[in-house]
């Protein structure tokens, strides 16, 4: 007869070892994503990490597929994240009271509308609803429906 506690020490031994492995790599490409959200370009992610760019590139595509946002587009997943980094940014800087970071803070707020699909279709309801009525078409001028008799003919009238 054979040990069976062997085998099962083995095999629970491989699934925490593989669980691990990747439960790491998961972490590298949430961390080589958020380098390239900062501002890092894809060369320097590889040479600080000491790997290639596409290796940089396919684990950057597969947190971005890993992650879940209304649009699917792979690029939405990275604006929005730099996006809200901007964002947190800015509101600091306006919580510090630098006015002049108002602007930028607006501006990154529409952009985040227009990735969470709130913006083109929202603000040309908003314009259509706020513009003036167009004019109308070349109506007929209007006429009175009962004209009082000219001026002559009143006088006349009086008199007689």
């Amino acid at each position: 007869m054979t040990d069976e506690s062997n085998p099962p020490q083995t095999r629970s031994a491989a699934r925490k070892a593989a669980k691990a492995r990747r439960e790491h790599k998961a972490g590298v490409r949430q961390i080589y994503f958020q380098a390239l959200a900062s501002g890092f370009t894809l060369e320097e992610i590889a040479e600080l990490a000491g790997v290639s760019a596409r290796t940089v590139r396919r684990e950057i595509d597969r947190a971005i597929a890993a992650r879940r946002l209304d649009a699917p587009e792979a690029y939405v997943h990275l604006q929005v994240a730099r996006l809200t980094k901007a964002l947190r940014l800015t509101d600091a800087a306006i919580d510090r009271g630098l006015i002049q970071a108002v602007v930028p803070h607006v501006k990154i707020v529409a952009a985040l509308d227009r990735y969470h699909g709130l913006g083109p279709r929202s603000a040309s309801v908003r314009r259509a609803t706020l513009a003036a009525p167009p004019p109308p078409e070349a109506a007929a001028p209007l006429r009175l429906t009962r004209a009082a008799p000219p001026l002559e003919e009143a006088l006349a009238q009086e008199t007689a």
